[in-house]
């Protein structure tokens, strides 16, 4: 009996080596491939000339802001009160004005940027998934982002072993059906 259970060990004491082998897990660091991507310093110069228009834009409101406020200062004691009502509510809505332009500025700002880099990003993701698959990687982690990034068909999912483990695997109770009223 002993004989049999050695000589089923060494039997598969190769097999566990190969499938050992054949786990490869690797790491990329997407921040550093974006980087040194070409097509970054085109994406970067659009970005930087659409914020600089905003910024332009947004200095042209305060100027006129600040023209408002200094004139409304040096005429209000001798303004009608209808008139100071006027130029107050006028100096408000200005105020409003610009909060809600740097509002929307910056947020315009990131979908172009989104949208900019989004086929780049897919570029490289590509890559990397063609690089996986070519090489027989199981999984591919992502160190800037701390995440797994490519992940092989033949990749073990655990979830249903650890839902066991934990007590998760036994099917939900169902309430008992209120009877039918007639």
């Amino acid at each position: 009996m002993f004989k049999k259970i050695a000589i089923a060990l060494v039997c598969a004491l190769p097999l566990n080596f190969v499938a050992a082998q054949e786990t490869k897990l690797g790491h990329v660091n997407t921040q550093e491939i974006l980087v040194a991507m070409p097509e970054r310093a085109t994406i970067e110069k659009k970005l930087s000339d659409l914020q600089s228009e905003m910024e332009k834009e947004l200095v042209k409101m305060r100027e006129e802001y600040t023209k408002k406020i200094k004139e409304y200062q040096e005429k209000q004691a001798t303004m009608p009160e209808t008139i100071k009502q006027a130029r107050q509510s006028e100096i408000t809505e200005m105020e409003q004005r610009i909060t809600t332009f740097q509002q929307t500025a910056s947020t315009d700002l990131q979908k172009k940027q989104q949208e900019l880099f989004a086929p780049v990003i897919d570029k490289v993701k590509k890559a990397i998934n063609e690089v996986g698959a070519e090489n027989k990687y199981l999984y591919i982690f992502d160190v800037s982002a701390q995440s797994i990034i490519y992940q092989s068909p033949n990749s073990n999912d655990l979830s249903a072993l650890v839902k066991k483990k934990l007590g998760l695997d036994k099917p939900a109770e169902v309430a008992p059906a209120a009877p039918a009223k007639k």
